[in-house]
């Protein structure tokens, strides 16, 4: 049974508690990659023959996928990685990202012990029901040591303003960072070295970036992995204000042994009902030293001096009892009133990619002006930036007033581009502008189609009311 979090002294302990919550089924992970959720599912991709993967509906009970991403291995990878089916097709630190209309999964190819590697991806339009198709390499390295940052390890997360970026990396050449295209899922643009990459091959991989606040926070592994209850793995932290550095100095988040959890790797980090859940393997030394998936909660805190350093625990009743926030995700946003979707207008004087647009309601049709990807700051502000423009919702010329239009604009981060969302998944939601402290509503409680969204006082009237469903 999973033990109760008892918020204040775990923080101020700043230690991951010693009690292991038991996982139920089929735990097997290795290098697990973020916790990805598909309408109802959780989806727990890891290292594994043809890219392995666990499911659940309630983050406690995994049971085996019905069949790895890959039946057979792309062209590419047996081109460029030789013997590779012959040495078990194992495909490396997957880790999924939703983004335009599709889950994008991001897998690595290596040969052990150099730098002649890969990261590939591949596109499905569902992970319940997947239709993959790869689309090829997105960064390789070539062999050349410690002169080239090593194609592996790729992790992915979207920043406030709805860019995405790739973390990779290993002991030869350091770790990396680069923006992703996300129409085509490759690199947008050059890799930055954000850490490691010294001569002396210091031993660092596994690179995961989140932001809370103002701060971008790089995760990486220290030590060796993949020798079991012998493993020296352990996790550090450091922070920076620029996704691309400079990053402090490192600290130890995650010792390299914890009761019965030993070499713990591979963090990732789902933003759940307003909470941060950390997932990453260890080695069970209870059981043969076998690898495991661990899910921890992670919160931000502050120490004396120490201000909102990340602080893990594993000690709590249940991963969502006192999560009752919105969850970062991709969503269509329905009006209480009309039962129609938060659209952005598409127009001949203003198409919907352009900043200036207008946000109105229209019956939902699957449109991708019509889906929003809900992304919070860690203090109760959310952005919201459409899929189809990758522009953030925005109160049109900062206005103060009663009436003030909403519209979409190129991201600027300024209090008129934050919105509190006062409710949770689980019910109707009120959409607060920072700025004003203005509501989001449909003018007048209309139900027709292009009526425009305005922001006025609270009066708890359907028309303030959205529902998010999550697609």
């Amino acid at each position: 049974m999973l033990k109760k979090l008892v918020a204040g002294v775990m923080l101020a302990c700043g230690a991951a508690s010693s009690g292991a919550i038991d996982l139920a089924g089929l735990q097997n992970a290795h290098d697990p990659g973020t916790i990805t959720k598909d309408g109802d599912t959780y989806f727990n991709f890891t290292t594994g023959t043809g890219i392995w993967y666990s499911t659940s509906t309630d983050l406690k009970t995994w049971q085996g996928g019905p069949a790895p991403v890959f039946a057979t291995n792309p062209a590419w990878v047996e081109q460029k990685i030789p013997n590779f089916k012959a040495t078990g097709s194992s495909y490396w630190a997957p880790d999924v990202i939703q983004m335009n209309g599709a889950y994008y999964i991001y897998y690595s190819v290596s040969q052990w012990g150099t730098t002649n590697s890969a990261i590939g991806v591949a596109r499905s339009p569902s992970l319940k029901n997947p239709v993959w198709t790869d689309l090829g390499i997105v960064v390789q390295s070539f062999n050349k040591g410690n002169a080239e940052i090593n194609a592996i390890d790729p992790a992915l997360f979207r920043d406030h303003d709805g860019r995405v970026f790739m973390s990779f990396g290993s002991f030869f050449g350091g770790i990396g960072v680069a923006e992703i295209n996300q129409a085509t899922g490759k690199l947008a643009n050059y890799v930055t070295k954000i850490a490691g990459g010294t001569n002396a091959r210091r031993d660092i991989e596994a690179p995961y970036i989140t932001r809370n606040g103002d701060y971008y926070y790089l995760f990486t592994n220290r030590g060796a992995c993949c020798k079991g209850s012998d493993s020296t793995y352990y996790v550090e932290v450091q922070r920076a204000t620029s996704v691309d550095g400079p990053y402090s100095e490192p600290r130890t988040i995650l010792q390299n042994i914890d009761g019965r959890h030993k070499g713990p790797g591979h963090v990732g980090v789902l933003k759940q009902g307003g909470c941060n859940f950390v997932s990453t393997h260890y080695y069970d030394t209870a059981d043969n030293g076998f690898a495991k998936l661990q899910i921890m909660k992670m919160e931000y805190a502050t120490r004396g001096t120490d201000i909102d350093w990340p602080v893990l625990t594993r000690d709590f009743d249940s991963f969502t009892d006192d999560c009752n926030g919105v969850s970062d995700g991709r969503y269509a946003i329905m009006n209480g009133a009309s039962g129609k979707a938060l659209t952005v207008a598409d127009t001949a004087m203003l198409r919907a990619t352009q900043p200036g647009a207008m946000v109105q309601q229209k019956t939902f049709g699957n449109l991708k002006n019509q889906f929003w990807y809900v992304v919070g700051h860690g203090n109760g502000d959310y952005s919201m930036i459409n899929e189809n423009s990758l522009l953030a919702m925005d109160d049109w010329e900062v206005s103060m007033s009663p009436g003030a239009k909403v519209a979409q604009w190129s991201y600027w981060g300024g209090d008129g581009q934050k919105w509190q969302l006062q409710g949770s998944d689980a019910g109707p939601v009120a959409i607060r502008n920072k700025i004003n402290g203005l509501f989001a509503e449909v003018s007048g409680g209309s139900t027709a189609n292009n009526a425009p969204v305005l922001q006025y006082p609270q009066h708890g009237g359907a028309s303030q009311q959205w529902s998010l469903v999550r697609k």
